[in-house]
């Protein structure tokens, strides 16, 4: 079903984010990266020309508006591998696919998160609601922008001011 709509978006010209990640139960019987490799590979559009300028998100449910948050090195693991899960299915098509961070994002942490390699974004919940928490996260990925990095080369990051 999520292919089918990422693939409707992609002939409406529309761009897709694809959520991807796995519940608490999932993380705690190690079948995480099982759980996230199946679902991105059964949400990309057959035809991945239809993929162009979609991004995928990866929301662990477990995170999401709990005030927990994986640490960097789990999210790093885990933008990496959907990075190299990408190359795998699309080949040459994958770096126009930005992989987003999405799971009680905050003010505190959005720096060292946007900052982290193959983090080409984030997808701000709650936060996003109170200008108190936003404009801080704002300013976070403004400054993490201006300094280019090797994630920057593969997938431009997603400037929250847009």
């Amino acid at each position: 079903m999520v292919a089918a709509k990422a693939a409707a978006a992609g002939r409406a010209g529309l761009a897709a984010i694809i959520c991807i990640g796995e519940t608490q139960a999932e993380r705690d019987s190690g079948a995480a990266l099982a759980v996230r490799s199946a679902q991105l590979e059964t949400s990309l559009p057959t035809d991945r020309r239809l993929c162009q300028g979609s991004a995928i998100a990866y929301e662990p449910l477990w995170a999401i508006g709990t005030g927990q948050t994986p640490d960097a090195r789990a999210i790093a693991e885990v933008h990496q591998h959907i990075r190299q899960r990408l190359k795998a299915l699309m080949g040459n098509d994958e770096p126009t696919i930005r992989i987003l961070y999405g799971g009680s994002l905050t003010p505190a942490n959005a720096k060292a998160i946007l900052a982290l390699p193959d983090v080409g974004g984030v997808l701000v919940g709650g936060a996003s609601l109170r200008s108190q928490d936003f404009n801080p996260i704002i300013r976070a990925a403004a400054a993490v922008k201006q300094a280019p990095s090797e994630t920057d080369l593969a997938a431009p990051a997603l400037d929250a001011a847009q």
